[in-house]
């Protein structure tokens, strides 16, 4: 008997720590994954098929009373049976925690596809971090105290963390439009081939900066100047307005608000260094406030890549790829790939 309750035991263990994979096709170069995953740990990895399998594992017990019934919360009802929900709408597949927990996820995705993750809860976060890697696609990564990796990634990166580490080694490929790397209170660590062709704008606010690679100081001719202050001001009216607009405040569901300095805000007030970040839907809008605009592309072009007018820029080649890194309280790394 003693056994035989041991070995029920062991099989209620290993019923919860089991992987389970939820699988659906979906796949094309303009289409996008919009994820909002509160977990233990979060691992990315982009290949060549056109399904997005997700594994789990660690799911959060359900207490008896739920037999038959299945998750529900502000993201919507469980119908992959791991804790998520996954809608598809048109060229946008959205997938949310709904079960509460510290589950595991490794996900692998088209790696053609545009990766957006965002945070639900500004308080939560993924206790091991998460990693991204093998990406073509555009990525936006907003996170609290999360460390982010990217590996291996060639598309453009919006990756902002609050509180934590951001790593990213760029492939061999480098993306053809502006990215925006920013921690504010750790390091931040870039990897790029010494053969990349790369207009850098760095600065480490309270840090320090380092490098190994041939880095040329870089000084504008002045018909690159006026374009830049023309398009910073474009951008600077484009976000006020974004900022400003009623329908904005409105859509919460399509319209993050934040502030740099303080976490999430619903309202505009200039000099906060508030941006909206909308991605995936109708006018796609990453731009800052007065006080700094990271870009815009609300139109479909971007109109300015750099945060700090006033940080040194360095080109790396030829001004080609335009990287803005920013760290407020750490120190930046910028890496020659071995």
């Amino acid at each position: 008997m003693r056994k035989y309750m041991l070995f029920l035991g062991a099989l209620a263990i290993a019923s919860s720590t089991y992987a389970q994979t939820y699988k659906t096709k979906f796949s094309g170069a303009n289409k996008q994954v919009v994820m909002d995953m509160d977990a233990k740990q979060l691992d990315i990895e982009g290949y060549s098929g056109d399904e997005v399998i997700i594994e789990a594992s660690d799911l959060p017990k359900v207490p008896q009373e739920a037999d038959g019934l299945r998750p529900l919360s502000a993201g919507g009802v469980d119908n992959t049976n791991i804790g998520l929900s996954s809608n598809l709408n048109g060229d946008i597949l959205r997938i949310n925690v709904v079960l509460k927990g510290k589950a595991t996820y490794k996900v692998k995705m088209p790696q053609d596809l545009n990766l957006i993750i965002k945070k639900r809860n500004s308080c939560s976060c993924n206790e091991n971090g998460m990693s991204i890697s093998g990406i073509k696609g555009s990525i936006e990564v907003n996170t609290n105290y999360e460390d982010i990796t990217l590996n291996n990634v060639s598309g453009p990166i919006v990756a902002n963390s609050s509180q934590g580490k951001i790593k990213i080694v760029f492939d061999d490929k480098m993306p053809e439009k502006p990215s925006s790397i920013v921690s504010y209170s750790d390091n931040v660590d870039i990897t790029v081939s010494e053969k990349a062709k790369v207009l850098f704008s760095i600065s480490a606010s309270d840090g320090n900066m380092f490098t190994d690679l041939d880095l040329k100081p870089y000084t504008p001719d002045p018909k690159t100047i006026e374009e830049e202050k023309k398009a910073y001001e474009e951008a600077r009216i484009i976000g006020r307005k974004a900022m400003e607009s009623d329908a904005a405040r409105a859509a919460s569901d399509r319209v993050a608000i934040r502030s740099q300095s303080s976490g999430t805000a619903t309202t505009y007030a200039p000099g906060n260094r508030a941006y909206i970040s909308q991605s995936g839907e109708g006018n796609n809008v990453v731009i800052g406030s007065t006080n700094g605009v990271v870009y815009s592309f609300s139109d479909g072009q971007y109109r300015y890549w750099d945060s700090d007018r006033n940080a040194p820029k360095y080109v790396l080649n030829e001004p080609q790829t335009k990287i803005s890194i920013r760290s407020t309280r750490g120190n930046v790394y910028l890496r020659k790939k071995k």
